[in-house]
């Protein structure tokens, strides 16, 4: 027996010997410590494994070990064990059985070969072997076939000390790098469709990335290497005697061709489609990368040429931004209002979570990648979110978060403190999954996205169009940007509390803003308002007549809107003209002086409503203590706004006041008018 069987066989013993209860050939769920944590009794027709069945007890040991390993890790349930996969089990071990009695380990066998013959054995035994989802038409493997494929990988990747430079599968968790735990996406790299002459170099030039200069993403890597075994696979089909070093112009242009006319699958249709001007771009962006880097490598294999000579700038088709990019989709305050009102029915592991992605402007991924010591309280007392921006590659990034926020973290951490042990949360996750097939990793995005939509339909969240609102995680940090830009906050600054690499996609949120003055502008047009005359009446009023009256371009009060809208009105003067009344002591000067550019409306409606309330309070106490002088401004103040709620809740089409009742005063009003 080689030394490499015996190394295996010693560590699977030794998990035996530590845990006695899956040792027997024959487990029974009864005598299993975690069927004692299970969520039901198993089935008692399902309720007994039997490995006997395999003679080979190297093969049996190596099945039973996997089956062991993962129910002990809670990768999979006792559930899943004697429900699920038993029924499967059986057949396997007869395959085994009968078609390798003598091998030590199925490591032995190739793999390509034993699940070619093992398909053929459950096509012979008139078992289905494939099956088609519904949702997307495409063909599968059925859960007979892919056991076998899973233990064989599990045994593999258990097992195989091959450093895994020299494999042509790369396991993510077998690097030296942070994997992003919180995406579904697959955690292998896959090398064997890059032709034999390319495919060290293709390696060679993923390692350097990913894992020494650490300036690529493994699952950007992954995309990577789809990208640039199309580019060299086509060298070697079409120029089997080039060298790399050697490509010109020549050979470009002719990629070029077979890019642009490549069939690629419509993901929507399920079509087979020319390739997208996005799909070429993309490639073509690659592929120069890949090119360029291998001259500031200054490997043997760099292109002679330039490659400015190689590419020229027209061979790159222009990407139509998408309309996101502009407009990025947000929260509204009235679907978020929603969310407020039924948040205690979407679960409490989901609600940190989406409160504080709606208040940090955290990606959903930074947000379920942050770790239990994410919170930081500096010297003034306030509170910090510290977590990593993956996209951006800043560490440690810093953003001020409110008391209440800070809570709702302190309160996860304590919950996650009681719960983590070293065994199920070794990284220390604040959101981690404790059990399953995700022990010790974060929560999904793709999760957290299913869960907000079903909460959506079971609260009946919608949209201003009467639909059942689509939640996209994103959404939560675009809402933030442009609540940042709507309060005021300079670009720069929205920039830098957002990671954003470049300002573009911060002025879309700015562009946002602009149209939410727009709209609020001519809302407030719509609703038309009053204002005061020389003589203290209030009359009906119309913002763009009032604007034009002092010189205000209308573009620029519809720019300006937020700034000049107050508490109790708007008001509608040029920057460049003196305020007679700023310096006067009784508030709201405007209304205590009758000010002509002062405009209120209907919107302002529950502001006066809640002055004339208090006021109502206020003077009930100077009456009762004899506050003459009090009493007396109280009066006055709230007989002025009883006037303005009542002016703007009864009137609510303007016309505007005839031109010689704005434009002359006192004696020259009369005189007009006769």
């Amino acid at each position: 027996m080689n030394p490499e069987t015996v190394r295996i066989q010693n560590i699977i013993e030794d998990f035996f010997d530590h845990n006695l209860c899956f040792k027997p050939d024959v487990w029974n769920s009864d005598n299993l410590k975690v069927a004692k944590e299970s969520s039901r009794p198993v089935n008692k027709y399902r309720n007994t494994l039997d490995f006997t069945i395999c003679k080979n007890n190297y093969i049996k040991n190596e099945i039973k070990y996997y089956f062991g390993k993962n129910l002990k890790d809670s990768l999979y349930s006792v559930i899943t064990i004697f429900e699920g996969k038993g029924h499967h089990l059986r057949r396997m071990l007869r395959f085994m059985d009968t078609r390798y009695p003598y091998i030590k380990t199925v490591l032995d066998i190739p793999k390509e070969e034993l699940m070619l013959k093992y398909t053929n054995y459950l096509i012979d035994a008139g078992i289905k072997v494939k099956r088609i989802n519904k949702k997307t038409n495409s063909m599968h493997v059925t859960a007979v076939v892919s056991l076998m494929s899973i233990f064989y990988d599990y045994i593999y990747d258990v097992f195989d000390q091959t450093p895994e430079y020299e494999k042509d599968i790369w396991d993510g968790k077998k690097l030296p790098i942070e994997l992003n735990y919180t995406n579904t996406g697959t955690k292998k790299i896959k090398f064997t469709k890059v032709n034999q002459v390319h495919k060290e170099l293709v390696k060679k030039y993923l390692y350097t990335r990913i894992v020494e200069l650490k300036n690529l993403s493994f699952s950007i890597g992954i995309r990577y290497v789809r990208e640039i075994t199309l580019f060299v696979n086509f060298l070697n089909n079409n120029y089997p005697k080039l060298q790399l070093k050697d490509i010109d112009r020549k050979h470009l242009v002719s990629y070029l061709q077979y890019i642009k006319n490549k069939k690629i699958l419509n993901k929507k249709t399920r079509e087979k489609i020319t390739a997208t001007n996005v799909y070429v771009s993309s490639n073509l962006t690659i592929v120069r990368k890949f090119l360029t880097d291998l001259k500031i490598f200054n490997w043997k294999d760099a292109p002679i040429e330039h490659i400015e000579a190689l590419f020229l700038p027209n061979d790159n088709p222009r990407r139509t931004k998408s309309q996101s990019y502009d407009n990025p989709k947000y929260i509204p305050d009235y679907i978020w209002d929603q969310v407020v009102e039924n948040i205690h029915l979407i679960g409490d592991r989901y609600i940190p979570i989406i409160l504080i992605m709606e208040g940090t402007g955290f990606r959903g991924t930074d947000v379920l990648g942050l770790k239990i010591n994410c919170l930081e309280k500096d010297n003034k007392g306030d509170y910090w979110l510290v977590g990593d921006q993956r996209k951006v590659n800043y560490k440690d990034h810093k953003v001020p978060i409110s008391v209440e926020l800070a809570k709702v973290v302190i309160a996860q951490q304590e919950i996650c403190k009681q719960k983590s042990t070293s065994e199920n949360n070794p990284d220390n996750y604040l959101f981690v999954s404790y059990r399953g097939p995700r022990k010790g990793k974060p929560q999904t995005t793709a999760t957290l996205s299913t869960v907000l939509n079903n909460f959506a339909k079971k609260v009946n969240i919608r949209d201003v169009n009467g639909e059942i609102y689509r939640f996209k995680n994103h959404a939560f940090r675009h809402r933030y940007g442009v609540t940042l830009i709507n309060n005021g906050m300079s670009i720069v600054h929205v920039q830098r509390l957002m990671a954003h690499a470049s300002p573009e996609m911060t002025l879309a949120y700015a562009k946002i803003h602009d149209q939410t003055l727009k709209d609020a502008y001519f809302k407030a047009k719509s609703k038309g308002g009053v204002r005061f005359d020389i003589e203290g009446a209030l009359v009906k009023s119309n913002i763009d007549e009032q604007a034009l009256e002092n010189d205000l371009e209308l573009e620029w009060v519809r720019h300006n809107y937020d700034s000049i809208r107050m508490d109790h009105g708007m008001c509608i003067k040029s920057t460049k003209m003196k305020c007679d009344y700023a310096e006067k002591v009784i508030e709201p000067p405007c209304i205590a002086n009758n000010c002509r550019s002062f405009h209120v409306d209907s919107s302002f409606g529950d502001y006066y409503k809640s002055q004339i309330t208090a006021l109502e309070n206020d003077i009930q106490i100077y009456e009762k203590n004899g506050h003459v002088r009090s009493l007396e401004f109280a009066n006055k103040k709230i007989e002025s706004y009883r006037k303005v709620l009542n002016e703007i809740t009864e009137h609510e089409n303007v016309s505007g006041i005839p031109k010689e009742r704005r434009e002359y005063v006192g004696e020259e009003r009369v005189k007009s008018g006769q």
